[in-house]
């Protein structure tokens, strides 16, 4: 019988289950089928993420902006905007101070892990469920999630923020397969945001501390380094404390890491932030800067922040282009003349901290019918000075004040005919260059200029005419002129009415002077009201999401439609025998039925030349922008600074805006004139001019065709060259109108009065002031038209007499 306790001990020698080699077996089978099952269900799961990760390509990842293309008006690209401040640099030139602390504050595994970091998960992981928010992302997840901006495209996908983390993981792995670490480094580095506007390391450098990286310190370092979890709440410039506090809790964590001492640290932490914001200027122009702001107000300020936009603009990129590059030419050109003291911009250096002090210009040419705007040049240089003289900028016309002035005066009745006295005036009479001596002939524009004792209004301002001109304001009155001034939009309306407002003093803007001048194109009526650069713009679908209206014109007429047309006849003369006689041969359209004033203060401080065809008006201003100093030089004119600016803008917009004609004015009436007198023309209006070359004398004729309002025409007869008059009281003669009328017909000479020599000239040509038209006979006339001598030839070369000889008896 067997022994129970041997039964016992066999039972008990079995081994235990956890010993059983099946167990373990069957252990193992379980959990590589659980393994192999959840390794397929993780499969499955996260295939729907590793293949959005999957459909980025790696090689866009360092494109930081989709630009917005700026068009002209037709098609061609002339810009793009880059509305991010940024400027990218390589990973060498970043301090590896900076690096550390960026890896202390974000990342401190960046160097070991492979884009993913799970020890950092686990930690913030037990941080959040202990009440403390803290975050997970790597260096190189926040770079995936920038630059293919995956919290947008989770949006679009339905996806919450958990699955969005699952698909940027994937991507981070992505890229730490294809990039170094000091590639992806600098990539983050120049695409991160860092508050207030600052996109990468070398903007928000410059932008907080006006230094390059390669100088920030540790500090510093730390306070830019803070604003990754909270760039515009924690930027020093918006709340310094806050910035302070996130700097120290960096400059901790790098403590913590070992990368600074505690007493390092105990140092830093007490610094003040030391800000000295120099922030980058956009890469971008004056004209650029109207452009974004006509899509601001067309879109929103925050429209161009999407890129992508197509900006179809009103601007002629020849006429841009001309525009920059002769204006640039012109100053240059200036600033070498032996007479010039003023700053060169060859050797002003924009880190001086001084605004610069050089010889600035500006060009604005429009669409005066439209107001589109062809060409904009706010400045020379805008990374130097954004500031935009177009549109900010106000400076003394000068002598382009003229043609505002003679208006206001033919506007009151006087006439182009209107004669003037052309002699030296006191200059206490204006005040302007000093308070003695005699009033400067500057306008004329010439070394050596000229009075020429009695000229005619027409005259005056052709020749550009200081003295002369300031009379004919006292004939005006200043009241009127001023008030006239602010209907062609000039702000006059607070200027002091004394006797240099004549001589351009008050100060204007190019875009006013420049719509103010299309008045006399356009008839007498002004220009658009409003400046217009942007046509339409499209997204990036390519659908129309602005487009401009076009404003209606004012129709009715600021000035009479003669006194325009009168000035543009007047401006026209200047072109071809006056101050700016030259212009014409410069331009490319010929004839040229436009016309154009040139402009120069009495202190050569600014230069101004503003001129127009029959579609457009185009203004260029030279000078200082600050009030006080130095003049360009002596003698410096607009015919050597803004007029070849202004050709050259012309000359660029004749293929597209050239030709046409400015039609007269229906109200005007022609009649011949006296240049010497300004009264009506007789046959007798001669003057006798020796050739100094052969010594023969020649008449020429003093006959002009001069345009009148028609009700202001009624001129008495020439009293310098009939002999009835001395010519002393030209402008009040009416001795021959009072001369007794006949319907006689006039008697024709058939030949000459003398025979042989005239020796003392006292043959008088033969010149008809006026052409007989039909139906001549039945007309009542002054008896001065019977000494018609129309038929006799108009110029009779005369010879000198023979010496007289005294023979003794």
């Amino acid at each position: 019988m067997a022994n129970p306790q041997q039964t016992n001990r066999k039972k008990n020698s079995r081994p235990r289950f956890y010993k059983r080699k099946g167990f373990w077996l069957s252990l193992m089978l379980l959990a590589v089928i659980a393994g192999v099952s959840g390794w397929m269900v993780l499969d499955t799961y996260t295939r729907e993420y590793r293949n959005w990760a999957d459909s980025y390509n790696l090689e866009r990842i360092n494109d930081l902006e989709i630009p917005s293309l700026i068009l002209d008006r037709n098609g061609k690209e002339i810009g793009r905007f880059f509305v991010q401040n940024r400027s990218v640099i390589p990973i060498d030139k970043v301090p590896n101070v900076f690096i550390d602390t960026l890896r202390a504050g974000e990342d401190a595994r960046f160097l070991t892990h492979k884009g993913v970091d799970y020890i950092g998960i686990l930690r913030a992981i037990k941080l959040n469920l202990q009440g403390n928010k803290q975050g997970a992302s790597t260096i190189t997840q926040q770079l995936a999630r920038n630059a293919y901006n995956l919290k947008d495209e989770a949006l679009k996908r339905g996806k919450n923020e958990v699955q969005r983390k699952i698909a940027e993981i994937f991507l981070a792995m992505r890229i730490e397969k294809r990039y170094t670490k000091s590639e992806i480094l600098e990539f983050y580095l120049n695409r991160i945001y860092f508050g207030s506007g600052f996109y990468g390391i070398r903007s928000a450098s410059l932008g907080y501390f006006g230094k390059e990286p390669a100088d920030l310190t540790t500090a510093e370092c730390a306070s830019i380094v803070t604003l990754i979890k909270n760039p515009n709440a924690l930027s020093p410039l918006n709340d310094p404390v806050k910035n302070r506090k996130g700097r120290n809790y960096v400059l901790q964590r790098m403590k913590e890491e070992g990368m600074i001492t505690a007493s390092e640290f105990a140092r830093l932490k007490k610094l003040p932030l030391g800000l000295n914001p120099k922030p980058l200027q956009r890469g971008t122009t004056h004209l650029y800067e109207r452009v974004a702001d006509a899509v601001g107000a067309a879109l929103g300020e925050d429209a161009l922040e999407s890129g992508g936009f197509t900006i179809h603009t009103t601007i002629l990129a020849e006429a841009q282009e001309a525009a920059e590059k002769e204006l640039a030419k012109s100053l240059a050109r200036a600033e070498a003349h032996a007479g010039y003291r003023a700053p060169k911009y060859e050797d002003y250096r924009k880190n001086s901290g001084k605004p610069p002090e050089y010889l600035q210009g500006a060009v604005l040419m429009i669409d005066h019918e439209t107001g589109e705007v062809l060409a904009h040049v706010g400045g020379r240089d805008y990374r130097q000075a954004p500031y935009d003289f177009i549109e900010m900028g106000k400076r003394p016309l000068g002598t382009a004040f003229f043609p505002f002035l003679y208006a206001a005066g033919l506007e009151r009745g006087l006439t182009p005919a209107t004669v003037l006295e052309d002699e030296p005036m006191d200059n206490r009479s204006v005040m302007v260059g000093g308070r003695e001596g005699i009033l400067g002939e500057w306008g004329m524009e010439v070394p050596a200029p000229v009075y020429d004792k009695k000229i005619t209004a027409r005259r005056a301002l052709e020749c550009s005419k200081i003295a002369a001109t300031v009379r004919f304001s006292d004939l005006t009155g200043l009241k009127l002129v001023a008030e006239t001034a602010c209907k062609f939009g000039l702000p006059f309306q607070k200027t002091e009415l004394l006797p240099r407002m004549a001589v351009g003093f008050d100060e204007v803007s190019l875009k006013q002077a420049v719509r103010a001048m299309a008045v006399f194109p356009m008839g007498g009526r002004l220009a658009a009201p409003n400046l217009a650069y942007v046509d339409r713009i499209e997204n990036a679908a390519g659908r129309v999401v602005y487009r401009r209206t076009h404003e209606a014109l004012e129709q009715t007429p600021i000035i009479d439609e003669a006194t325009a047309w009168q000035i543009h006849s007047m401006l026209a003369g200047s072109l071809y025998r006056g101050s700016s006689k030259g212009a014409l041969d410069g331009l490319l359209e010929k004839p040229f039925n436009g016309a154009g004033k040139g402009g120069t203060t009495p202190d050569f401080r600014d230069t101004w030349f503003i001129g127009y065809n029959k579609r457009i008006t185009c203004g260029v201003w030279t000078g200082f922008l600050s009030a006080n100093g130095e003049p360009i030089y002596q003698g410096a004119f607009s015919r050597d600074l803004a007029m070849p600016v202004w050709q050259a803008v012309m000359n660029a917009a004749t293929p597209s805006f050239g030709r046409g004609t400015i039609p007269p004015a229906t109200n005007v009436v022609e009649i011949p004139v006296c240049s010497v007198s300004g009264q009506r023309a007789t046959q007798f209006c001669q003057q006798y001019v020796e050739d100094p070359a052969t010594g023969v004398v020649r008449s020429v004729p003093t006959v002009v065709t001069e345009y009148f309002r028609k009700g202001t025409e009624t001129l008495p007869f020439c009293g310098i060259h009939s002999g009835s008059d001395s010519g002393d009281n030209i402008t009040h003669n009416t001795t021959l109108l009072s001369l007794p009328s006949t319907t006689a017909v006039p008697i024709r000479p058939k030949g000459s009065a003398l025979l042989g020599d005239d020796p003392y000239h006292a043959e008088l040509p033969g010149y008809a002031a006026t052409t007989e038209q039909p139906g001549f006979a039945h007309h009542r006339t002054n008896v001065l038209d019977s000494l018609d001598l129309g038929d006799v030839e108009e110029s009779i070369p005369l010879r000198h007499p023979k010496r007289l000889q005294i023979m003794d008896e």
